[in-house]
């Protein structure tokens, strides 16, 4: 059937500024003590790691930044 597959290539989804503060602070909130932010594609998520020290996480989108997040913090899906 042809609508058995999903296209190759998806377009990425476009948020408005209002929408992507939105997600950000959400994210934000399911991750403490990660603070997300986003810069020229890319989403940014600073916070600490286990010895005490600090690392940043960076993905291209909001749900592979929560991913990441998720296993940094031993945690199983993404949540939000």
């Amino acid at each position: 059937m042809a609508n058995d597959t999903a296209p190759e290539h998806a377009s990425p989804i476009e948020f408005t500024a209002q929408r992507r503060a939105d997600l950000i602070r959400a994210i934000s909130r399911a991750y403490p003590p990660y603070r997300v932010w986003w810069s020229a594609g890319i989403y940014y998520a600073p916070g600490p790691t286990p010895d005490g020290g600090s690392h940043t996480l960076t993905a291209p989108t909001a749900g592979d930044l929560c991913k990441q997040l998720a296993a940094a913090l031993g945690r199983e899906g993404v949540e939000l």
